[in-house]
């Protein structure tokens, strides 16, 4: 559910959603009234290499849930996975990830590389999707924190009967590598920090048994990302979207793991003579520029400057008085696992 925190409006709601129209084993309708149960202010679908719920006019609001619709893209080797919301249809299935990427950008679509870092063996049934051509350019974000991808990256064998059944279990957080990565794009440019679900809610087979892997219920109540407008989020479909859409690529967003506790109250800013801004946003100079974080619970805070923790606190707030510039961002972790991860703040760069 949505909240005001200081100046700004915080909505939490979930990306990377398979339907039926691709390999997901519930429509939009369902997975909607499933969203509204759980308190999604929006739900970002994603099919595989298909826009046909967009095209029979099934985006929209549901009561106070926005519901908006892309596609999931993939090379023909099914590697190179990438979110497109906004593109004018479905690209060309025998496009090079280079092409897709391109293409969508100079079309002002939204494009988000998805499970980056997927490393599994091969062998199997579910082989890795991972990125690989990191010389392309134009995409807007990046899943951090893929809850589908973290759980098949886990499973062995002897683990499978336990992750079937308590799949949330497993959940730690953003590898190092991609939160490595991340960090170095975005010394250079804007990127987002997504985090996904990656809802199919998959029936498997376990022994005698059919289990269903993270019904969606199971994965809304987990991973969230949050937007965090300096307005109310409007209840004219259109408006709410380019809201939306704007957030992301303006990178005022945080993402939590909700089995840790609610994160709508979390806040990380920057003030400096009066002025407060929040993750995506970005002061001149850094002098005379003080950080706040806020939590709804103790964590541990560890504050991030370009890539490298200045500073950890077991506690519910933290000041940190800006000494160089840079990209500053948050983490708060709940022991070995991850609880919140914010988006960068830029001071004087």
């Amino acid at each position: 559910m949505s909240s005001r925190v200081g100046n700004y409006h915080h909505y939490s709601g979930v990306l990377h959603v398979h339907t039926t129209e691709s390999d997901g084993t519930k429509t939009l309708e369902e997975v909607v009234a499933i969203g509204r149960q759980v308190g999604l202010d929006f739900i970002m679908f994603t099919d595989h290499m298909n826009l046909t719920n967009r095209d029979r006019g099934k985006e929209g609001m549901y009561g106070n849930l926005l519901a908006v619709v892309g596609y999931e893209h993939n090379d023909l080797d099914d590697n190179n996975h990438y979110l497109i919301f906004d593109s004018p249809g479905v690209y060309p299935k025998d496009a090079a990830v280079s092409d897709y990427v391109r293409v969508a950008a100079a079309d002002n679509a939204l494009g988000i590389i998805a499970h980056p870092d997927e490393i599994r063996d091969r062998m199997g049934k579910y082989p890795p999707y991972p990125w690989t051509d990191w010389s392309v350019d134009g995409y807007q974000g990046i899943e951090l924190w893929n809850q589908m991808s973290e759980w098949m990256e886990k499973l062995t064998p002897s683990n499978k009967l336990l992750m079937a059944f308590s799949p949330r279990k497993s959940m730690v957080g953003p590898t190092e590598r991609v939160l490595r990565l991340w960090d170095e794009i975005s010394l250079r440019r804007k990127c987002a920090g997504i985090a996904s679900v990656d809802a199919h809610a998959f029936p498997i087979k376990v022994g005698p048994l059919t289990v269903e892997i993270f019904p969606y219920k199971v994965h809304f109540r987990s991973l969230r990302t949050y937007i965090v407008l300096r307005e109310p989020m409007a209840q004219d479909f259109e408006t709410a979207r380019a809201q939306l859409y704007t957030a992301i690529r303006e990178c005022r967003l945080y993402l939590a793991n909700l089995r840790w506790g609610d994160a709508a109250e979390f806040q990380f800013i920057a003030e400096r003579g009066g002025e407060i801004i929040t993750a995506g946003e970005r002061f001149n100079s850094h002098e005379g520029v003080t950080l706040k974080v806020s939590l709804p619970a103790q964590a541990e805070i560890r504050m991030i400057h370009n890539g490298r923790t200045v500073r950890e606190a077991l506690t519910d707030h933290l000041i940190y008085r800006v000494v160089n510039p840079g990209l500053y961002r948050v983490e708060a972790w709940k022991g070995s696992r991850g609880w919140i991860f914010s988006n960068h703040i830029r001071v004087g760069v």
